[in-house]
């Protein structure tokens, strides 16, 4: 049994049947409701942020995780019995967690390596299965951490948003821009690049219809440049299991894939944009 093992946050949206599979541990974020503080994952779900939303119309703050906490964190894992952690970290530019967590490692004389994903949710979920692959292949830490780190420019990620009254609650949107979105049912993409935000492509109409053209688009895009081993079809938690079922049966019809992970947003991702939201992972070849 290998004595590194690979650890990330929970903005990485990682099911537990993976996490499981392949030895990932997760270091949860918190979720502020004025002074309520709750462990992302752990005390608060992803379903009582939109419920607390459509009863109250509140939407929660989110903090990273601190040095103190990763610390901790780290510790409780190396006590175990573990030689070196590879911790695959929230995009900088997005959080603290990262820095954080530098700070942390510092403590641990050069035990652990700390990654900027430069990405978020099923994003970091894929550098971490990718750094377990390699750790399995008998990789040392430092080099995982270094091939993880290049892999990030190889790292798409978008969502398909199905409102924008979140973003907007949580000032990340004009009320301009919303009040439009609404007035012309529109679906606005957001691309995860370069560690950056950014609306790509804005689509018109029934929620289904959008999805599936946003499937076909996105794949189109890069068509010959996926790494096929896998790809993660994401959703919050309010698109049912029937959906779900049959989005992941007509992606498998625009892709041949050995492996589609379907996942669900956790509370940080839920919060920032809403219910509704559709979403695509993959890494390039």
């Amino acid at each position: 049994m290998s004595r590194i093992i690979i650890t990330t946050d929970s903005t990485a949206d990682i099911p537990e049947e993976i996490a499981a599979k392949y030895n990932i541990r997760i270091s949860p974020l918190h979720v502020l409701y004025d002074n309520e503080d709750f462990t992302d994952g752990v005390d608060i779900t992803p379903e009582y942020i939109i419920e607390r939303y459509n009863e109250k119309k509140q939407l929660p703050s989110t903090s990273a995780v601190t040095p103190e906490g990763y610390r901790l964190f780290f510790k409780r894992i190396l006590r175990e019995g573990y030689t070196e952690i590879v911790h695959i970290a929230f995009c900088s530019d997005m959080s603290s967690t990262y820095q954080n967590a530098v700070i942390a490692a510092q403590e641990f004389d050069e035990k652990i390596h700390i990654v900027d994903s430069r990405c978020l949710s099923a994003g970091m979920m894929l550098l971490a299965i990718r750094a377990c692959e390699l750790r399995d292949m008998g990789f040392k830490g430092e080099r995982i951490a270094g091939i993880i780190k290049d892999l990030t420019e190889k790292n798409v990620g978008g969502f398909l948003l199905s409102q924008l009254e979140f973003l907007h609650k949580g000032g990340r949107c004009s009320s301009v821009s919303l009040l439009g979105a609404n007035l012309l049912n529109i679906k606005p993409s957001i691309v995860v690049k370069d560690g950056a935000m950014s609306v790509a492509k804005k689509y018109r109409g029934k929620d289904e219809m959008c999805r599936l053209k946003y499937m076909k688009e996105r794949l189109g895009e890069f068509e010959g440049q996926i790494d096929t081993r896998r790809i993660v079809l994401h959703t919050t938690c309010d698109i049912s299991d029937k959906e779900r079922k049959m989005y992941k049966k007509e992606l498998k019809k625009l892709l041949k894939c050995d492996e589609v992970i379907v996942s669900t947003a956790g509370c940080v991702i839920t919060s920032h944009c809403g219910p509704g939201t559709f979403a695509l992972f993959f890494m390039l070849k």
